[in-house]
């Protein structure tokens, strides 16, 4: 599936230029003209670490579903449970808030990558786990 990219004016939060919800990329209408090929290659990024993520949240969702249910589903979104566990592992790291995001292992990976219109094409998969560490 591609990603789409949608302009609007709610997500993401303001102040970001744009957030990736794949299959969809949110870009603010208030920071269209900021969103560059770099912006956009920085989402496609999360976008690769979306879909591999969410095929963990899969496998994850049929092992746990014979022991708690339909509450399994709830692993499909296993990238953004280790996005917000990992960025408030960071904020007690860091303690701020700026340092800590620009320092999870997924913003690692895009920002150290994002000027490399390339690296797509060559990432290896679940590449953000090189960028996890303290």
């Amino acid at each position: 599936m591609k990603t789409k990219v949608i302009f609007n004016d709610t997500i993401p939060f303001s102040g970001f230029i744009a957030m990736t919800v794949w299959p969809f990329i949110f870009v603010r209408n208030q920071a269209a003209s900021r969103y560059n090929v770099v912006a956009n290659n920085h989402e496609h990024i999360h976008a690769g670490q979306q879909k591999e993520m969410l095929l963990v949240g899969v496998i994850l969702a049929i092992a746990l579903f014979p022991l708690i249910g339909l509450w399994a589903i709830l692993m499909l979104f296993v990238f953004f449970w280790w996005y917000i566990l990992e960025w408030l592992f960071r904020i007690c790291q860091y303690r701020n808030t700026k340092k800590a995001y620009r320092n999870i292992s997924f913003e690692r990976e895009a920002y150290a990558n994002e000027k490399d219109l390339t690296y797509l094409t060559n990432r290896r998969r679940f590449a953000w786990i090189k960028y996890l560490h303290i």
